[in-house]
């Protein structure tokens, strides 16, 4: 059984983030720039059911802008920019995924819609990371155009199965 996880991975300029992230987020080198919109749940059936399962959540939820402003501190670890434009629609995505599709997956209590951009756990090195943060170029701007599952392999990788396009009945 894989464990899954679902993204919106922006159309935009993300070299700041990517650069950004480097120096702040242990994950940057297994996985791009994202939105988290599923968290990490387990899937027992082919990838296809999984595309089949995820078409309903797509398929009225056509493309939309967004807009990554505000570096904050989440949970005295996390470095997140937060979704300023498009935060609505991020939130009926991970709402519809959970509802639809995901009924008895653990999700989180409270969902924010963000990218993630660092962590840490020291509390100066995260006034540190938010002042840096705050430097960047912000806000970034670009479109939600399709979510895109992926999972991690026996190496930590995160390997791309899906990208699934917003709107699209095919």
């Amino acid at each position: 059984m894989a464990t899954r996880v679902i993204a919106i991975f922006p159309e935009m300029n993300t070299a700041a983030v990517e650069r950004f992230r480097n120096r702040w987020d242990p994950l940057a080198g297994a996985v791009p720039a994202h939105i988290t919109v599923a968290f990490p749940f387990e899937w027992t059936g082919p990838v296809s059911a999984l595309a089949d399962a995820l078409r309903p959540v797509l398929t009225p939820c056509s493309p939309f802008a967004l807009e990554l402003s505000s570096p904050t501190v989440w949970e005295d670890e996390y470095l997140f920019l937060l979704v300023g434009e498009g935060r609505e629609r991020v939130s009926q995505l991970h709402e519809s995924i959970y509802r639809q599709m995901l009924r008895g997956a653990q999700r989180p209590s409270r969902f924010v819609p963000h990218m993630t951009v660092g962590r840490h756990g020291d509390k100066v090195a995260l006034r540190a990371g938010i002042s840096e943060a705050a430097a960047m170029d912000l806000p970034l701007i670009g479109r939600a155009l399709s979510l895109t599952v992926y999972r991690r392999d026996e190496n930590g990788r995160r390997v791309r199965e899906l990208d699934l396009p917003l709107g699209a009945a095919s």
